[in-house]
């Protein structure tokens, strides 16, 4: 039996003239011009690139199935019949619960920003339903390694730039690698916030320790977070500035201060950060551990450690309740959680 293939997604060029118009509206930053602008104006980047995905996902099937009809409203086409058949058809293919549930959820955030005077609140309840009732397509117990092994990779990468003798700017990357890699393990921020670390701006120094701080509009979870630099990884720190990325910001044309720099001396975006992290763990491993399995393994180790530690698991991965650590990562304190992580490192 052939499994069927969804029909490819839309890009935005392809959406009705009137589609795009709306998502364009929804996106502008004056809600009191018009009706329905400025609906989706405090969306971050990643959340409007997931929205506009999940649009065209469904455009896409709907013009393979239906036709779209263009005289039509966004919200006109999204009936209830088609919206079920769409989710039959998802499932058909074989989608992932939470890929399925993801995309009736762009699906229903959209329609809400661009046509919100349209009753479309069904489409977010069946997409919350799902999500609730999602489970992983692939048993994660498997690739999970303790955190003492993401780590060690860490410290080995950077001992390499000292001690294999590589060549030119090889050094200056299994440097960087390996710090970037540590400081991972370390505190587990999420790769967004990673890649976007700045000297004396997210990155401070207070007496002879740094700090790392992020705004809530730089948070996932719109709540500002801060943690200690690992005091493991302070000498390390003072080298990779020292020594390091000086070498790596040779080419750079400009004065920037974000922390990665790539070999070509420009600042490193999310996606080179977590590819990093892909080709290195595979390299080590075996298998990629990627930013949400570390997660995984974090809220693992301190469940192991300590018990009811639900609280802890949640402020260590910046969650604004404990739901989402009781969900998603481990049913297992709040101020002492980082220092309690890194405690139950030592002891490995």
């Amino acid at each position: 039996m052939i499994t069927p293939r969804m029909p490819p997604c839309w890009p935005i060029s392809d959406w009705p003239y009137d589609d795009q118009k709306a998502w364009v509206r929804a996106a502008e930053s004056d809600p009191l011009a018009r009706e329905g602008q400025g609906a989706s104006s405090h969306w971050r980047v990643t959340t409007r690139r997931f929205v506009q995905i999940g649009y065209g996902n469904w455009l896409g099937w709907l013009d393979a199935r239906h036709g779209v009809c263009r005289d039509e409203a966004p919200a006109q086409r999204a009936t209830v019949e088609r919206v079920r058949e769409y989710l039959t058809e998802m499932t058909a293919a074989g989608l992932a619960d939470y890929t399925r549930a993801g995309r009736l959820q762009a699906l229903g955030d959209a329609l809400r920003t661009m046509c919100p005077e349209t009753p479309t609140a069904f489409i977010g309840k069946l997409a919350g339903r799902l999500f609730a009732e999602a489970r992983p397509l692939r048993d994660l117990n498997g690739r999970l390694r303790p955190a003492r092994e993401i780590l060690e990779l860490g410290y080995k990468l950077m001992q390499s730039a000292d001690t294999d003798h590589l060549p030119g700017v090889r050094k200056p990357i299994a440097f960087r690698d390996g710090l970037l890699i540590a400081l991972w393990a370390c505190r587990m921020p999420r790769v967004a916030n990673l890649s976007q670390i700045t000297i004396d701006g997210h990155l401070k120094r207070t007496g002879d320790r740094h700090r790392l701080e992020f705004t809530s509009a730089e948070m996932k979870q719109r709540r500002p977070w801060g943690c200690s630099w690992p005091e493991r990884l302070e000498d390390a720190l003072t080298e990779y500035l020292a020594v390091h990325r000086p070498l790596l910001a040779k080419r750079s044309t400009g004065n920037s201060k974000v922390l990665w720099m790539s070999q070509f001396g420009k600042p490193m975006p999310s996606a080179s950060v977590a590819q990093i992290i892909k080709l290195r763990t595979t390299a080590a491993f075996g298998q990629s551990i990627s930013s949400h399995l570390m997660r995984h393994i974090a809220a693992t180790g301190l469940a192991e450690a300590y018990s009811n530690s639900s609280t802890d698991i949640a402020a260590v991965l910046g969650h604004t309740t404990t739901d989402t650590a009781e969900k998603h990562y481990i049913l297992g304190r709040g101020v002492a959680a980082v220092r309690d992580f890194n405690a139950y490192l030592d002891t490995l």
